[in-house]
C-alpha cells in the first residue's frame, strides 16, 4: 500500500531521530533491490515464516492485478548440514502440504516445484522453488581461499565440482523475470564483498539484463543477524528476541548452572580430565534431567561444546569407555570438521544400528552422507548416542530437539567468533508441543559464557538466572497411563470422537447491496462534514487466542480519491475475518455502501468531501459493524457433531510433559488411570481431591496435553474457537461428566458451556450418557455432600443462570446475571487482615492459596486437608531459611580452612550419639550457608534455637555463634511455634504417617502457619 521498497524508504520512514541522514547514509548497492532482515530466536519458526513469506508472494502475484510479487524463489543454505535440514521441510513442498499455509479453496491453484541444486536441468510450469546450497551459485571467477570451509563432518565442499550443475542452476534462475531469494543463517552476508553476496548480485544483474526486472525481494533469516562489529543489520524488520520466545514458550528456558564451588581446570594434557569438574557436573545435571524425562519416552542429550578437535576427540574416547560416565559409555557421538572415519554396522535384526568408529583413513561420500543422516535422527530413540561432542560447526543449521544439558568447554570470545545465543541455540528447540511444558536447558557454569550471557542475552529481553546445579528445577514431569501399578482398564474412560460442530466455508458469492442494506438499518447515515483525523489505525487480532498480531496504518489524504481506501478496508475486513481473495466480492460493495448508504447526501469515491472523511474512526466503525458480520455469517456453517470415528480410550493416551510448579501442582490419586494428576488452581486440586474420595466415582481424569479434547464453538463476534474442559468423570451408574471448574468467567464462557452441553447431547449413547458439569467456585466451596451426583444437582442452577446470562448479556439490568458464584469470595476472616497484609507478596499469594484450599474441603464429609499446607511448605522453609542466614552469616569466616574448622569444631569428651547428632546439625549449617543447599530448614531453624535456649553444653565454632545469635527476645515463644509446625509437617503433611481429616485441628494450625510466616519475617528484620 505505501510502495516502500528500499532500505532507504524504510529508514526515513521509520527511523526515527535522524532518519533521513541515517538514510541519506544507504549506498546505491544497498539499495539495488528490497531487502528484509528476520531476527529470529533459534527454535521460533524461521522455516514456517520462509514458507508463509513464499506462500503469500505466491498467491499476491497469481490474484493480484499488476503484481510484481513473485512465484519463483530460490532459497540458499550456507552449508551442506542446513541444505539437509531444508530439504527435509522443502523437498517435495513437504511443508505446503503438512502445514496449514494455504486455504483448502485455494488448493486448486497452488503449482510450486521445487528444484534441488543438482537437478537444474528440465522445466516446469507454474512458479518454481530452488534450494541450494551458496557454493553452487558461486561464479568461478569468485573463488577465494576463505570461501572453502562451509561444511562439516568430512570434506568442503568442492567449488569446482559443483560448478557443472551450478552454471546451469544460475543460468535457470535467471530465466524468470520476479524472483525471490531468502537466505537462512544469513548472519554469513554482513560483509557486502562476500563471495555469498557477490552471488546475489550476480543473479541480480543477469535478470536485470534479460527482462528488465530486478530481484523483488531479498530475505535474510537469522537468530544473530550481527557484522564482525556485533552490530546489527540495518535492514532487520522482525524481531522476535529471545526472551520473547521464552515467554512466549516457543523454546526452552534457559539456566545458569553454577557449582557449589568455583571449578577449576585441572593440569593435565589431556582435555577430558583437564575439564573434569566440568564434565562431572554436566554428566551429573544430564542424568537428572534423564529421569525428569524417562516416562515421557524422550530421550535427553548432552551436547559438549569443545576447544579444539583434539579436545573433543579425547573428552568422546573418555566418555565411550571410562567407568565413571558409564551412562555415556559407547553413547557418545565426535561431530566436527576435521573427522574422520566409518560407520560400523552393529547388532542383528530389530537391533541393528550404525556406529562412527574413527579411522585415519579419509571418509568415504557414502559415510559421509549416512553420518549426517545419523546426525539429524539422534533425538530418535532408535539412535544410541546421547551425548553430542563438537567444535565449531554445530553453532547453526542442526535441528536436534532434545538437549537439555550444555558444557561449553571453549573460550567466548569475540576472538573466537561464538556468539552465546548460537551456541545456546543448540538446547533451545522445545521437545514438546509449544506451551505444554516450561522445558529447561541448563548450561554448565563457564565465567566467560555467563559474562557475555549477561551483556549479550540481556538485550535479547531474558535476564540471566543463575542457580546451583542441585537446585535447578524440575520444571517438567511426565503425565502418562500408570500401568505397573494401577489397573489401567479399570480405571478407563471411553471418550467419543465426534465431527466438528462448526467449519469455516465462505460463501459469499451470494452476498448482495439488498443484504447490506438491510445490516445498515439500525444506523442513521453519517454527514459528509468536515476531515477529521488523518490516519487510520486498525489492530489486527488472531483468530483463537484475541492477541492483536497486526497492526494498519494508513494516511488516507495522500490518496487522490477514495479508490485506494476501498482496497483498504478489504484488507482489513479479509484480516478481521481471516479470509482472503475477497477483494471482487467486497470491493464493488464497499463502493456502493460508502457511495450511496453510509453517507447523506449520496456521493461519490472522487468527491474531496467524502475523501477527507474515509480516515474518521466513525466512518471505520461502521463499515465494520455491517460488513463483519454478514462475512462471518456467511463464513461459519453450523453442522450436527456425529460419530465420526471410535471411541478413544485413555488408556491409549501417549505420555506427555507438563510444568510442575507451586501453582500448577501435580497430585497422587487412586481413582485415575494416569500417574499423576495435574492442576491448574486451587480449585482443581480441591475437585480432583473430591473426585478421588467421592464414593460414586469409578475413574476420573485429567483433559490435558496434546491429546486432550477440544471442543470446538463460536466465540464473540462469530470468531471460531476451542475449548478445553478440565476433567472426565465416570461414576458406577454409567454416567459420564465432562467437567469445568470456574472461579472467574469471561463473556466467553456462556457460549463454551452451551457448545460443551452439545457435545454432551451427540456424545450420549443408549448406553452411555455423557452430562456437562459445571463448578463455579462458590457453589463447590458451599457445598457439603460428598457425591457427584450431589454436586451436579447443587451446581445445575449455576449453569442455567450462566445461560440465561448468554441471552441478557447485553441489556445493562442483567450484566451481571449468573455471575454471582463466579466472583471471589468475601474478604476471608479466618486470618487477621494486618497479618495477611503484613506478608510479602510471594508469601500472600501461598496464604491466600492455603485458605482457599480450606475453605473448599471445609463442608465436606472426610476430606484430607494435607493440601491445604503443602501451598505452605515452600514459604516456610523460605523464611526458616532467611532467618538462619541473617544471623549466622555475619559470623561465617572467609577462608576455607577456617570455615572447615568452624563447621568442624572439638567434640572431644561427648558420648557418641551426641556426637553425631551435633555433627550432623553443623554439616546441615555448612550446606545452608556455603553451598545454599540445606536440608528440612524448618527442622533446622528448631535445632538451632533449641542448642542456643535449652544446651548447656560449650562447643566453639558455630556452636558458640548459635548461642550468641539465637538467644533473642521472645525466643522461647517462637521454638514453641516452629517445634509445633515441625511436627505437624512430619506427621501429617511431609511424611503423611497419618491422615489429616479433622478440620478444627487443620484450621488451628493453618493459623498458625500463616501467623508464623509474618512472625519469622519480623525477627528477620
Amino acid at each position: 500500500m505505501r510502495r516502500i521498497e528500499s532500505l532507504s524508504q524504510i529508514i526515513a520512514e521509520f527511523g526515527g531521530t535522524n532518519a533521513e541522514l541515517q538514510a541519506l547514509g544507504i549506498t546505491e548497492t544497498e539499495d539495488a533491490w528490497s531487502r528484509y532482515a528476520f531476527k529470529l530466536a533459534t527454535g521460533a519458526g524461521k522455516t514456517k515464516v520462509m514458507s508463509l513469506c513464499i506462500v503469500w508472494s505466491y498467491f499476491h502475484a497469481l490474484r493480484e492485478s499488476e503484481s510484481e510479487m513473485a512465484r519463483h524463489f530460490v532459497v540458499i543454505a550456507p552449508n551442506l548440514t542446513v541444505y539437509e535440514r531444508l530439504k527435509d521441510d522443502f523437498g517435495n513442498g513437504r511443508v505446503f502440504d503438512t502445514d496449514p499455509l494455504i486455504p483448502p479453496e485455494w488448493r486448486g491453484d497452488w503449482n510450486l516445484s521445487v528444484v534441488l541444486q543438482d537437478e537444474a536441468s528440465g522445466a516446469a510450469t507454474g512458479g518454481t522453488l530452488y534450494l541450494t546450497n551458496i557454493h553452487r551459485l558461486y561464479e568461478k571467477r569468485k573463488k577465494k581461499a576463505e570461501d572453502e570451509g562451509y561444511a562439516w563432518m568430512g570434506p568442503a565442499v568442492s567449488k569446482s565440482k559443483a560448478l557443472d550443475t551450478g552454471a546451469a542452476l544460475r543460468d535457470r534462475i535467471t530465466t524468470h523475470r520476479h524472483v525471490m531469494i531468502l537466505n537462512d543463517e544469513a548472519h554469513h552476508v554482513w560483509d557486502a564483498d562476500s563471495a555469498w553476496n557477490d552471488a546475489i548480485a550476480t543473479l541480480h544483474k543477469a535478470i536485470l539484463a534479460k527482462s528488465g526486472c530486478k530481484l523483488v525481494a531479498q530475505l535474510d533469516f537469522s537468530a544473530t543477524p550481527k557484522d564482525n562489529k556485533g552490530l546489527l543489520f540495518k535492514h532487520i524488520v522482525c524481531d522476535t528476541p529471545l526472551g520473547e520466545a521464552v515467554d512466549a514458550g516457543i523454546v526452552k528456558t534457559p539456566l545458569i548452572g553454577q557449582a557449589s564451588r568455583k571449578l577449576v581446570e585441572q593440569a593435565d594434557d589431556n582435555a577430558a580430565y583437564r575439564w573434569e569438574q566440568h564434565l562431572l557436573l554436566g554428566y551429573e545435571r544430564w542424568k537428572a534431567s534423564k529421569a525428569e524425562w524417562k516416562a515421557s519416552g524422550k530421550k535427553p542429550l548432552l551436547f559438549i561444546m569443545c576447544d579444539d578437535t583434539n579436545a573433543a576427540d579425547q573428552i568422546t574416547q573418555r566418555f565411550n569407555t571410562d567407568p565413571l560416565f558409564a551412562h555415556l559409555n559407547g553413547k557418545t557421538i565426535n561431530l566436527h570438521t576435521n573427522l574422520k572415519g566409518k560407520l560400523k554396522k552393529v547388532g542383528k535384526g530389530n537391533n541393528v544400528r550404525y556406529e562412527f568408529v574413527e579411522d585415519e583413513k579419509a571418509i568415504s561420500d557414502d559415510d559421509l552422507k549416512a553420518l549426517r543422516k545419523l546426525s539429524r535422527e539422534l533425538d530418535s530413540n532408535t539412535s544410541p548416542y546421547s551425548c553430542i561432542v563438537s567444535v565449531l560447526m554445530l553453532r547453526e543449521g542442526w535441528d536436534v530437539r532434545n538437549v537439555t544439558t550444555i558444557v561449553p568447554l571453549r573460550p567466548y570470545s569475540s576472538k573466537a567468533n561464538i556468539l552465546p545465543e548460537q551456541t545456546l541455540g543448540r538446547g533451545l528447540r522445545c521437545m514438546t508441543p509449544a506451551g505444554q511444558a516450561n522445558e529447561l536447558v541448563t548450561v554448565i557454569e563457564h565465567p566467560a559464557f555467563a559474562s557475555l550471557y549477561q551483556q549479550e542475552l540481556a538485550q535479547e529481553g531474558l535476564p540471566l538466572e543463575i542457580v546451583d546445579l542441585d537446585r535447578v528445577p524440575a520444571t517438567t514431569i511426565s503425565i502418562f497411563p500408570d500401568e505397573a501399578h494401577k489397573d489401567v482398564t479399570q480405571l478407563n474412560i471411553q471418550i467419543p470422537t465426534l465431527s466438528a460442530g462448526y467449519r469455516i466455508i465462505p460463501k459469499l458469492e451470494g452476498l448482495t447491496i439488498h443484504d447490506v442494506k438491510k445490516a445498515f438499518k439500525p444506523y442513521k447515515p453519517l454527514p459528509l462534514g468536515k476531515q477529521g483525523n488523518s490516519e487510520i489505525q486498525y489492530e489486527g487480532r488472531h483468530l483463537f487466542t484475541g492477541e492483536v498480531i497486526q497492526k494498519l496504518q494508513l494516511n488516507l489524504p495522500l490518496l487522490a480519491s477514495g479508490i485506494g481506501a476501498v482496497s483498504y478496508y478489504v484488507k482489513q475486513l479479509e484480516t478481521i475475518c481471516k479470509l482472503r481473495g475477497l477483494h471482487p466480492i467486497l470491493a464493488p460493495l464497499i463502493q456502493t455502501f460508502l457511495e450511496t448508504i453510509l453517507f447523506e447526501p449520496k456521493t461519490n469515491l472522487f468527491d474531496p468531501a467524502l475523501v477527507a472523511r474515509l480516515a474518521d474512526s466513525d466512518v471505520g466503525e461502521h463499515l465494520r459493524a455491517v460488513f463483519v458480520p454478514l462475512i462471518r455469517s456467511r463464513t461459519t456453517t453450523t453442522e450436527s457433531r456425529l460419530a465420526a470415528e471410535a471411541p478413544k480410550s485413555l488408556n491409549t493416551w501417549k505420555p506427555y510433559q507438563v510444568t510442575l510448579s507451586e501453582r500448577r501442582p501435580a497430585l497422587e490419586a487412586a481413582k485415575t488411570l494416569f500417574n499423576l494428576v495435574t492442576c491448574n488452581r486451587e480449585l482443581e486440586v480441591a475437585v480432583a481431591k473430591f473426585c478421588d474420595r467421592a464414593p460414586d466415582v469409578v475413574a476420573f481424569a485429567k483433559n490435558a496435553g496434546s491429546q486432550c479434547l477440544r471442543v470446538d464453538y463460536l466465540a464473540q463476534g462469530d470468531r471460531l474457537a476451542f475449548y478445553t474442559p478440565d476433567f472426565f468423570i465416570r461414576t458406577l451408574d454409567g454416567h459420564c461428566y465432562l467437567t469445568e471448574t470456574k472461579g472467574r468467567e469471561d463473556r466467553d464462557v456462556p457460549l463454551k458451556a452451551k457448545a460443551a452441553i452439545a457435545w454432551c447431547e451427540s456424545a450420549s449413547t443408549e448406553t452411555i450418557q455423557w452430562h456437562y458439569l459445571y463448578i463455579p467456585q462458590g457453589v463447590f466451596e458451599r457445598m457439603a455432600g460428598d457425591t457427584v451426583a450431589e454436586l451436579a444437582r447443587a451446581c445445575a442452577p449455576a449453569l442455567q443462570n450462566l445461560l440465561q446470562a448468554e441471552e441478557f448479556q447485553d441489556l445493562p439490568l442483567f450484566v451481571n446475571l449468573g455471575q454471582a458464584d463466579e466472583a471471589a469470595t468475601a474478604v476471608d476472616s479466618l486470618i487477621d487482615s494486618a497479618i495477611l497484609n503484613a506478608l510479602p507478596s510471594r508469601y500472600r499469594r501461598a496464604a491466600d492459596q492455603a485458605v482457599m484450599l480450606y475453605r473448599f474441603f471445609e463442608n465436606k464429609e472426610g476430606m484430607n486437608y494435607a493440601p491445604v499446607f503443602t501451598a505452605l511448605l515452600g514459604s516456610i522453609d523460605e523464611v526458616a531459611k532467611g532467618f538462619i542466614v541473617r544471623r549466622l552469616q555475619p559470623e561465617l569466616l572467609i577462608t576455607i580452612e577456617a570455615q572447615k574448622a568452624w563447621f568442624d569444631p572439638d567434640l572431644y569428651g561427648l558420648d557418641r550419639k551426641s556426637e553425631q547428632n551435633y555433627r550432623k546439625l553443623a554439616q546441615n549449617l555448612k550446606r545452608t550457608l556455603v553451598f545454599n543447599n540445606g536440608l528440612s530448614l524448618i527442622g533446622l531453624l528448631r535445632s538451632c534455637l533449641d542448642y542456643a535456649l535449652n544446651d548447656t553444653t560449650k562447643i566453639e565454632g558455630v556452636f558458640a555463634a548459635l548461642h550468641t545469635q539465637f538467644r533473642i527476645q521472645g525466643g522461647r515463644k517462637l521454638l514453641e511455634t516452629i517445634t509445633r509446625i515441625n511436627d505437624f509437617r512430619n506427621t501429617y503433611i511431609a511424611h503423611q504417617e497419618q491422615e489429616l481429616t479433622d478440620r478444627n485441628l487443620a484450621e488451628q494450625e493453618l493459623k498458625v502457619w500463616i501467623e508464623a510466616l509474618q512472625v519469622v519475617g519480623k525477627q528477620m528484620q
